[in-house]
């Protein structure tokens, strides 16, 4: 963080200096999409996956405040409980007047706007970069730096989950980029051990302690919405939130990332609203209609080479979109084997490929030994037939939409196949 406080420093020193240089400077240091450049300069990639700051563009900001049910105006309390180095209070600030004087402004602004992160850093990059926003629009500057600064007294060093119920209770308005990084459990409730996500746990914490009627407007990775181990907490948000979830893809061009817009209001009971985590369409027959899907239960690195000799499936001898009447490679396995035919989808899968769910058809007379890294889907009637007709669905354009809508992560589930329509 070194080199973030030198560059605090630095538009400090910048406050004062009128220049038509200086005025871009202070121009750029509050475009929503430069801080990120900035931050990669200051940071290594370490230091910026431990902090958990990637932030949010001008695109994804923009989309996120206009999300909000309401509008903001003086009379709100706007909240993000992780606002690194504030784009998304800048964006808020900009439905915000500004004043002849800096100081009524930010003495106005500091009553709407309230922001916490655990770094001092990003803290004062915040305020300093709404000090700058705000002068950018006009205002004339009519105090010290320092006073500047005190003006802006809810952006604060706090740690999220330290937040209690009664700091938020006046909030009209959260919006929010939590960090994506890896948390342990909290182990109680719905939460299983393990590593979480911790978007999903901040986003449940704030969920717990805002009041009911606010507005929320937050971004959250593509697994929350779409993984199979984040179920449970798909339903605990809906039983205390109406609203909508937004597929929005790639965080950017810099962060291999998908992400989704959750937004809608807190609810005053519980709610018995579903939110629409995709656009399927209902009443369709799936495959799972036709099939029984199953993960291959072969993992090559672990099992034993025990039990009867079987020919052995992977993703690298399964060719893709072909029928496979023969399988060059054995391997003893003592566990579940499947008898022909059937269709197996490889699970690597990414929204960039050109086709999400890859499949073959197998079709030999022996039981086969299936790797963990394939899926295997059994047709309920026993027909090759029925194999064949599946294959040409998959590879349609629909099916790759389908998926893309459905799961934006770099793998398939069991839960998304047995889902697709056919």
């Amino acid at each position: 963080m070194i080199n973030f406080y030198k560059h605090n420093e630095d538009l400090k020193q910048s406050y004062n200096d009128k220049t038509p240089a200086n005025s871009h400077k202070l121009s750029n240091s509050v475009c929503l999409d430069s801080i990120d450049d900035i931050l990669r300069e200051c940071l290594d990639l370490e230091e910026m996956r431990k902090a958990g700051s990637f932030f949010t563009g001008q695109k994804l900001a923009s989309l996120l405040v206009n999300k909000f049910s309401s509008p903001i105006d003086t009379s709100s309390l706007v909240v993000d409980p992780t606002c690194g180095a504030g784009n998304l209070l800048i964006e808020s600030s900009r439905h915000l007047p500004v004043f002849p004087s800096l100081k009524n402004t930010l003495e106005a602004w500091g009553k709407v706007l309230h922001g916490y992160d655990i770094y001092d850093a990003f803290i004062e990059a915040a305020k300093l970069r709404l000090i700058f926003e705000a002068i950018g629009r006009g205002a004339l500057q009519d105090c010290t730096i320092e006073e500047s600064l005190s003006l802006l007294q809810n952006i604060k060093v706090k740690d999220v989950m330290s937040l209690s119920e009664g700091e938020l209770d006046k909030a009209t308005h959260a919006l929010m980029n939590p960090p994506f990084t890896q948390w342990s459990s909290p182990n109680s409730g719905f939460w299983k051990k393990g590593k979480i996500n911790a978007a999903g746990i901040v986003f449940e914490h704030i969920l717990n302690i805002l009041p009911a009627s606010c507005s929320v407007s937050t971004l959250l990775p593509e697994v929350l919405r779409s993984g199979s181990r984040y179920k449970c907490w798909r339903q605990y948000v809906e039983s205390k939130f109406r609203g909508t979830a937004e597929v929005f893809g790639r965080f950017n061009a810099k962060t291999d990332v998908d992400v989704f817009i959750l937004s809608g209001v807190k609810s005053s009971s519980c709610s018995t609203d579903l939110i629409a985590w995709n656009r399927a369409s209902f009443g369709k027959a799936r495959i799972d209609d036709l099939f029984l899907v199953h993960i291959g239960p072969l993992v090559a690195y672990r099992d034993p080479e025990n039990g009867g000799l079987h020919p052995y499936l992977h993703p690298k001898n399964a060719s893709p979109w072909s029928t496979l009447n023969n399988i060059n490679e054995t391997r003893k396995f003592s566990g579940k084997v499947f008898r022909a035919p059937f269709v197996v989808i490889r699970r690597t899968s990414s929204p960039s490929d050109q086709y999400r769910a890859v499949a073959s058809v197998v079709n030999v007379k022996e039981p086969v030994a299936v790797e963990n890294h394939l899926i295997v889907l059994q047709p309920k009637d026993g027909e090759l037939r029925t194999c064949e007709k599946l294959i040409n669905i998959l590879k349609t354009e629909e099916t790759n939409k389908y998926l893309n809508n459905t799961i934006r992560l770099r793998h398939l589930t069991v839960g998304a196949v047995k889902s697709i329509p056919l």
